[in-house]
């Protein structure tokens, strides 16, 4: 904790103990993007001003795509913001893992619509083979490097 202390005391302002140590220690770049500011990686204001960020991206979304209903509680949120500072890194992924129907895809959805980014869903069915693999593969690999989503 010493040193932590004699660290903190080098960043001036920024190093004040109460915000790096406050939790949730939550930084995004979205919210700056969201309010019309340049995307700079900042911590939160607060849960609540997140909260109002989500929900009216949440609203867009559910106008511009389909309805998704979900209940932005502060671990929803927090989930949304960590998957969009995954996948807003040059070559990001990650693999979400937990049981159906926890809200992994429509967080995932949420973090990628807030980012501009599009969704692309494979949708395997009894007559999916490797042929419609490839094609599925090549129409994202195309759309990638065409347009850069």
């Amino acid at each position: 904790m010493v040193y932590m202390t004699n660290a903190l005391k080098e960043f001036g302002e920024l190093g004040k103990a109460e915000t790096v140590f406050a939790e949730p220690l939550l930084y995004t770049s979205y919210v700056a993007a969201c309010e019309g500011h340049e995307a700079s990686y900042l911590p939160i204001k607060g849960m609540d001003h997140l909260k109002q960020i989500l929900e009216a991206k949440l609203e867009e979304y559910n106008e511009a795509i389909a309805s998704m209903n979900l209940v932005l509680f502060n671990q929803a949120m927090e989930h949304v913001s960590r998957i969009a500072r995954i996948v807003d890194l040059p070559v990001g992924s990650a693999l979400l893992v937990g049981v159906g129907g926890s809200g992994k895809q429509s967080l995932a959805k949420l973090s990628a619509f807030i980012l501009g980014y599009d969704v692309i869903r494979i949708v395997v069915t009894t007559s999916y083979n490797m042929n419609d693999l490839k094609a599925d593969i090549q129409l994202m690999f195309t759309k990638a490097g065409v347009t850069g989503n």
